[in-house]
């Protein structure tokens, strides 16, 4: 199909990293035993994934991606407590030491000319805090938009983009890495009825090695749906991104170096 000519389509690099490549990777099983199974005999499904490509298959794509993504977001956050960045901010939480959070207090207060409520303040009214601590993100998010300026926050942002739309994915990549994998094992024969514990050693042993590396393709992936992309690995890479936004306030405070944005993840 010409993996270069899909990617070459999606220019923005969230876009193409964290929304289009979970939805390949959810493919690339199937993908991968049809060709190697079947080779030029599945040429009617490479041109028709190359017309889908060519009518907007790819922005559907990607949508339904960043959907499926989107909708776990309430979800993960009630679990978290709270959404990341508002967590960071919080008195309560000591996963940024004092002194640096007190900085960003005072320089996002300034710049959304709302105080920052102390720590009795936020005990009192814990709504009311992280009302204010999200309009201050908000603010925040809005000028790291400079992709060069903040590449490293953008890099943080489409790994925690990428992981999460993988895990909203997840319900279709698990049926789709076990049935590419059952039916490479079905149509060799490796899967019996006859045999005392369904398989046959031989046949396995005697795998082509098309069979081989589809079968290892989709052991991979499914090995990687069910350890990786879990609500763990997007919590580590939502945390980080939102310690690596909330640094931005020394940046733009004339004090440092850190690094984009770009889209919300």
């Amino acid at each position: 199909m010409g993996l270069a000519i899909i990617l070459e389509k999606v220019t923005d690099p969230y876009e193409r990293k964290a929304r289009l490549w979970p939805a390949l990777l959810a493919m690339f099983p199937l993908v991968a035993m049809f060709e190697l199974l079947y080779g030029a005999k599945v040429s009617i499904l490479t041109n028709t994934a190359m017309l889908a490509t060519s009518c907007g298959g790819l922005y559907l794509l990607t949508n339904v991606c960043r959907e499926l993504g989107k909708r776990l977001e309430s979800t993960l956050y009630a679990s978290w407590g709270g959404k990341p960045t508002t967590q960071l901010l919080r008195h309560r939480d000591d996963t940024i030491e004092i002194v640096t959070k007190r900085r960003y207090h005072i320089f996002l207060s300034g710049k959304i000319n709302e105080p920052f409520p102390d720590q009795e303040q936020e005990a009192r009214n814990p709504q009311a805090a992280d009302e204010i601590y999200q309009s201050a993100v908000r603010w925040l998010l809005n000028h790291t938009r400079d992709t060069k300026r903040f590449d490293l926050l953008l890099k943080e942002n489409v790994a925690c983009g990428f992981r999460r739309n993988a895990l909203g994915l997840k319900l279709f990549g698990v049926p789709i890495s076990l049935a590419s994998l059952g039916w490479a094992l079905f149509t060799h024969d490796v899967v019996s009825g006859s045999e005392k514990y369904f398989i046959s050693g031989t046949a396995l042993m005697s795998l082509p090695a098309t069979a081989l590396v589809s079968i290892a393709a989709s052991t991979i992936m499914l090995a990687a749906w069910i350890s990786f992309f879990t609500k763990a690995s997007v919590k580590s890479a939502a945390f980080t991104y939102a310690e690596t936004l909330l640094s931005a306030c020394d940046v733009l405070g004339g004090g440092g170096t850190p690094s984009s944005s770009g889209p919300p993840a």
